[in-house]
């Protein structure tokens, strides 16, 4: 078999997106989906390979068990939020499995886009820092620091490459299991490729969600390692003003300040500036001299 398309879904319902992705990939493909135990049952999809673990496995876990079931030479990545938007989706990942000369080349990007607007209100939050993210991360952009800007929203990888490194699965909640994993590739020299193949993202949150799962991020991030920090913009910030010796001072500011940002940013008109400022003093507070993450 040449591709494995593998969707890991937690409480979201991914039937758009494989009926799409039905309509482009090619006899020698499957599908699977990976509920990783969700409180909300999916939909039945006929001629869909649906994986339920009998414990919920993480973000990497999920991963690294869909891998191992798949059958496909080739792993498609994709979060179930996702949106085909382009009919030539798939065809330029193949287009990518035919430009690769070895299994050890095989790592391919396609990125991500945004809806034209913000579907509602409450998830303006969401829907301005993914905006700003896609203006910022171009295609150029994600060429010339390729390993930073490794997602696993929508990526190609070869399966027994895939098998070699794996998610690190000391992460179990939620955040930066991609990081790492693009800290494992250059760590190891594997070359990732990034294309103009973006899918849609349509998973944004409602701001009180969006930061709680924020915040969850900064505490993953504040026990990896210090050399895994400097490769994270937010967390290698903290380590320079650390340097410094300007912590102290940050976490007191952001301890005064801390109500008044979450109040804008849980309001109509959220500040990415100020989110900037809430990441980092959240950081600042939660970073422990020893992190405790490989």
């Amino acid at each position: 078999m040449l591709l494995s398309v593998l969707i890991p879904t937690y409480n979201y319902d991914p039937s758009r997106l494989v009926g799409d992705l039905q309509k482009q990939l090619p006899a020698d493909s499957e599908i699977i989906i990976g509920d990783d135990c969700s409180t909300e049952p999916l939909p039945s999809l006929p001629g869909i390979n649906i994986f339920r673990p009998d414990h919920n496995l993480g973000r990497a876990g999920i991963r690294n068990a869909l891998a191992r079931k798949a059958k496909g030479e080739w792993l498609l990545f994709i979060d179930a939020d996702a949106q085909v938007h382009r009919p030539s989706f798939v065809a330029a990942y193949l287009d990518a499995i035919a430009s690769f000369t070895s299994d050890t080349e095989g790592v391919c990007c396609g990125g991500t886009a945004n809806l034209p607007q913000c579907p509602r209100p409450a998830a303006r939050l969401r829907y301005e820092y993914e905006v700003s993210a896609e203006r910022r991360l171009t295609l150029p952009f994600r060429r010339r620091h390729p390993y930073a800007q490794f997602t696993t929203f929508n990526f190609l990888i070869h399966r027994r490459l895939f098998l070699t490194v794996l998610f690190d699965q000391h992460i179990s909640a939620y955040g930066h299991e991609d990081t790492l994993f693009g800290i494992e590739l250059q760590r190891r020299g594997i070359p990732i490729v990034h294309i103009d193949n973006p899918l849609v993202h349509l998973g944004l949150e409602d701001a009180p969600l969006y930061l709680s799962k924020t915040e969850t991020a900064l505490r993953t991030l504040a026990r990896l390692s210090t050399e895994q920090q400097q490769h994270i913009r937010v967390s290698a910030l903290a380590l320079r003003l650390s340097r410094l010796h300007l912590l102290p001072l940050l976490r007191l500011l952001f301890r005064a300040a801390a109500p008044l940002l979450r109040a804008n940013l849980l309001g109509a008109h959220p500040s990415l500036t100020l989110f900037a400022f809430y990441k980092l003093g959240y950081f600042a507070r939660e970073r422990r001299p020893t992190p405790t993450l490989p």
